[in-house]
């Protein structure tokens, strides 16, 4: 064990400040006790371009958390696999060094979701997630900086001792924190949803949340959205064109068309057949309940 011989310095605010200043847990004189308001010093997060979430083994590293059942993740043992047990949000920080000027400073972020995974040994921060959240990526030898859409540093990660594996180190914080810069995973909005539920409705779409576990509330538009697609699908479609001719007496041409009702009626009316003389516009209709009727209809109006 090695002995620490710098001190905690309590800060004004101690969401701003780095406290770590040693290996708590090798750390004699600190002996692995807890670190003063609520931090965490298991900090190292593995950056794994393989993730396809954030993974921690840790329950007391949540802000908040729910717990539940949320699938399994293979490992090189495939007789046992790891149970995701819940899923929450992390406050982290972190120092930054920017690109550009190679300056340091703290940082607090957010990140979720973040699925907390009974047996595995080490926290991973998945690079997909990381993207997905609106992030750029810059590697260099001396490690990979995460940017946002302006360009600025949000997030480092720089080579450990092995130095072919690139970590983050934190600190993690437990209470809540209004100001964190937020690495969230991006949702897919509203129109991304309605395209690719095909077109659904807006009533449709209100019950999504209610019906699909895990599912976020939807944030819709205050002004009606109007999709190309659907006032596409809604237009009638091209009519034949008009025939200026015109059968010159009564039943020389006849238009018909035959049409199953969407209900049984209250006389058992299942179909619908038309009958259009081209040369009067004289019109008839007649009520089916089976289709094989229509045979009696058509001698009715022909030979009666």
């Amino acid at each position: 064990m090695t002995r620490c011989d710098n001190k905690y310095v309590l800060p004004a605010s101690p969401i701003t400040e780095n406290l770590q200043r040693c290996d708590r847990v090798l750390c004699i004189t600190c002996k692995g006790k807890e670190a003063p308001y609520g931090y965490s010093y298991n900090n190292e997060w593995f950056l794994d371009s393989g993730a396809s979430a954030h993974f921690i083994p840790f329950e007391s590293d949540f802000v908040s958390m729910t717990q539940g059942n949320y699938g399994h993740i293979e490992t090189a043992n495939s007789k046992a696999p790891l149970f995701m047990v819940a899923v929450g949000t992390v406050l982290i920080e972190h120092e930054i060094i920017d690109p550009k000027d190679r300056t340091t400073r703290t940082a607090i972020s957010k990140l979720w979701p973040v699925y907390c995974v009974s047996g595995m040994t080490m926290r991973l921060l998945s690079t997909r997630q990381l993207l997905q959240s609106g992030l750029g990526i810059e590697g260099t030898m001396d490690g990979s900086t995460f940017c946002d859409s302006s360009g600025d540093a949000v997030l480092f990660a720089l080579p450990n001792l092995w130095g072919s594996i690139q970590v983050v180190r934190t600190c993690i914080i437990k209470n809540n924190v209004s100001n964190s810069v937020s690495l969230v995973t991006r949702h897919p909005d509203y129109v991304t949803i309605h395209y690719r539920l095909g077109h659904i409705s807006d009533k449709a779409m209100r019950h999504i949340s209610d019906n699909v576990e895990g599912a976020e509330k939807i944030c819709f538009p205050n002004k009606k959205h109007i999709c190309h697609g659907c006032t596409l699908g809604k237009l009638h479609q091209y009519s034949f064109p008009g025939n200026p001719k015109r059968s010159s007496k009564t039943l020389g041409l006849i238009y018909s068309d035959l049409l199953e009702l969407p209900t049984l009626s209250y006389s058992k009316y299942k179909w619908v057949i038309t009958f259009l003389d081209d040369y009067s516009s004289y019109c008839r209709v007649a009520f089916l309940c089976k289709k094989s009727d229509a045979v009696e209809a058509i001698k009715a109006v022909f030979w009666s």
